[in-house]
């Protein structure tokens, strides 16, 4: 009798959790925008329209089968220049799983992957199957998603040479934002001065590092706060802030109320 080789071990599914499943459709021409995407991995593929954007301060031109990966709650700035825009949209937290570079966060010629997303978008809509089912049909949808996005196509970009130091510097922060994160820190991470730091950062988004940093870790918090199930503390340890009293101050001063209070706002309203 012939041996059967035994298949190869199959890896656990980095996907600890599907957030948002979303068609979205904006009708307004030469509009601009600035929002933070959401925390986690978000992907959205273009099916109608052109947008130029910035991503942390990477400039992008978006065009139907364009698919363009955001990691982490990065500050998105940009225009539409043809309408109506529309795209699907995609958020998993996946803590394990890198985003791939920023060279390589765009990926064209990707309209095949349209009825893999119809597909997650029906399974996450779909009231009538248990919580159990709309899961399992919606996490491999995504799998079958990021499968499919294995070789990405690197597209150029453009970053303004004032602020690249900052940008390529708040990516190296943004990689454990667990650890605290001085200027002495950010000096060793890039080799620049803290005056050159400092005047890179004003130029990019207008703030001081620290400041910068502070509201990086408070827009991420947000996020999980409104889109996750973590505790308040395993989402102040996410952020780096080792004693929730002082993440729930910092969060209450800059949104006007505590982190818990606002996710029991948030979900009132969904």
């Amino acid at each position: 009798m012939s041996q059967i080789s035994s298949p190869a071990s199959i890896p656990a599914s980095p996907i600890q959790a599907i957030l948002l499943a979303a068609k979205f459709e904006r009708r307004h021409a030469y509009r601009q925008f600035q929002s933070t995407s959401l925390p986690g991995h978000l992907l959205h593929l273009m099916v109608a329209g052109e947008v130029r954007k910035e991503c942390s301060g990477r400039e992008y031109e978006l065009r139907p089968g364009n698919l363009i990966w955001y990691h982490e709650d990065e500050l998105v700035r940009g225009k539409t220049f043809r309408v109506p825009w529309v795209f699907y949209s995609v958020n998993f937290i996946a803590p394990t799983f890198p985003p791939p570079p920023f060279d390589a966060r765009l990926f064209i010629n990707c309209g095949s992957l349209r009825p893999l997303f119809e597909e997650l978008l029906r399974a996450w809509l779909d009231v009538e199957r248990s919580p159990s089912a709309r899961g399992f049909l919606a996490h491999a949808a995504l799998l079958r998603l990021l499968a499919a996005l294995d070789r990405p196509v690197q597209r150029p970009y453009h970053v303004d040479s004032g602020a690249q130091l900052w940008w390529d510097l708040e990516a190296d922060c943004r990689k454990d934002l667990r650890r605290p994160i001085s200027l002495a820190v950010m000096t060793k991470l890039s080799g620049a001065s803290p005056a050159t730091i400092a005047r890179s950062c004003h130029y990019a988004v207008g703030l001081p590092p620290l400041k910068r940093i502070k509201l990086v870790r408070l827009s991420l918090a947000r996020g999980l706060v409104s889109r996750s199930h973590f505790s308040m503390k395993e989402i102040a340890e996410q952020i780096g802030y080792p004693r929730i009293h002082e993440f729930s101050r910092d969060y209450r001063k800059h949104f006007g109320l505590p982190p818990t209070a606002d996710r029991l706002c948030r979900s009132s309203t969904r």
